[in-house]
């Protein structure tokens, strides 16, 4: 509680608010990614081995029996189905986690540029009524420049956290990985079908 007073005060209450909103938002987001792809191994596996049945490929397992079962002549719509969805089931959460990233970004600037508004205000309001410098710059850090400072930080790290480290350094190496073998899995059962 004590951190999330600290929030409010130093990034303002819109957007403390704000960024507390998105940051759950992003943690949704890559609670429901890692489910997906907790499973998928990050060895360096030898891709000549058959896939198989694996963990990482269970909510694709419907799709696969389904092309087990279709003749030649539906297969390449069975095909795309399990492409959209696995676009649907992943692709669109890292789609929306950037989304939430960018606008974070942009709603820091926003901070900035109106919390400098106000500490500039505070600034001149005082300078005119000529109060002291020390009084002035307490009075300007609190009337916007903790929030221009705190905004502009914030979402730059969480935004450089998330995009940077957990984004593309995990998540996406095993979002590609499990792209792999999903295709080879597809051609693990095509190829099984035009041996029969």
């Amino acid at each position: 509680m004590q951190f999330v007073n600290w929030f409010l005060n130093n990034f303002g209450l819109f957007f403390g608010a704000v960024f507390l909103f998105y940051i759950y938002l992003m943690v949704n987001r890559l609670t429901i990614i890692y489910d997906y792809l907790r499973s998928v191994s990050m060895r360096d596996e030898s891709y000549q081995e058959k896939v198989g049945e694996r963990n990482s490929l269970t909510f694709l397992k419907p799709f696969f029996s389904r092309l087990q079962r279709s003749a030649a002549s539906g297969r390449e719509a069975v095909i795309e189905a399990i492409w959209s969805e696995f676009e649907g089931r992943i692709g669109i959460h890292f789609t929306a986690l950037n989304g939430y990233v960018n606008t974070l970004i942009l709603v820091g600037f926003a901070g900035t540029i109106f919390g400098s508004i106000g500490a500039f205000n505070e600034m001149f309001t005082g300078l005119a009524r000529g109060e002291t410098a020390t009084v002035v710059f307490a009075a300007a850090w609190n009337s916007g420049l903790a929030t221009a400072l705190y905004t502009s930080l914030g979402a730059g790290v969480i935004g450089g956290l998330v995009v940077t480290i957990i984004y593309s350094r995990y998540l996406m190496t095993r979002m590609k990985r499990l792209e792999t073998l999903v295709g080879l899995r597809i051609s693990e059962i095509t190829n099984e079908q035009e041996s029969h």
